[in-house]
């Protein structure tokens, strides 16, 4: 005799356990976010890296100048006052520049940015998968994709908690180059899939 429980278990599973072509569709949509995501995270980690690179050269060619002056001036006492208000004003701006890129933080945020693009390139590489090994000849034959489904979202949801702000132009970019969805509309499915 069969246990009614297990009955209504393989039912369920039966009726909503298919990969319809709505679960592949849901999947793409996940898949163009997600690489979306990647992309702009990447672009974001290579510009703060240039902008500490812009900040941190400059400030260690003044500091150098700046001290190689100060102590070749020691070695004269009949230095121009002009020059020590020029040295003085370039060892001001060499420490502006310095606490400028110590308080936007821009190597931090590289890094941030750039943990946050890998993650969002395993969750679109992890769909990459799961997309090229569901045909439309094998759709039937494919275990129940809600646990699949289940785990992409809750890796989406905890990435898009983890990462750092993309910005209002973090987001332009990448959805002029890879439309978010096609049909006018968003699926009602995605509306699930987390924001980043």
């Amino acid at each position: 005799m069969t246990d009614p429980s297990e009955q209504h278990r393989d039912t369920d599973t039966e009726s909503s356990g298919s990969w319809t072509p709505e679960v592949i569709d849901l999947l793409r949509d996940w898949q163009g976010r997600a690489r979306r995501s990647s992309e702009e995270h990447y672009a974001l980690a290579t510009s703060l890296a240039r902008s500490n690179i812009r900040f941190g050269i400059p400030v260690v060619a003044l500091t150098t100048l700046v001290g190689t002056t100060v102590f070749a001036s020691l070695q004269r006492s009949d230095v121009n006052s002009g020059f020590r208000i020029a040295v003085g004003m370039i060892s001001v701006l060499a420490a502006v520049l310095a606490s400028l890129q110590t308080f936007l933080r821009f190597g931090e945020r590289a890094e941030k940015h750039r943990a946050a693009a890998e993650r969002w390139a395993s969750i679109r590489r992890e769909i990459d998968t799961r997309l090229a090994l569901s045909t439309r000849s094998n759709l039937g034959s494919l275990s129940d994709p809600q646990p699949i489904l289940d785990r992409i979202r809750d890796k989406m949801d905890q990435t898009a908690q983890q990462s750092p702000e993309l910005g209002e132009t973090g987001w332009l970019r990448p959805q002029r180059r890879y439309p978010p969805w096609e049909g006018g509309a968003e699926p009602a499915e995605s509306a699930q899939a987390p924001r980043s």
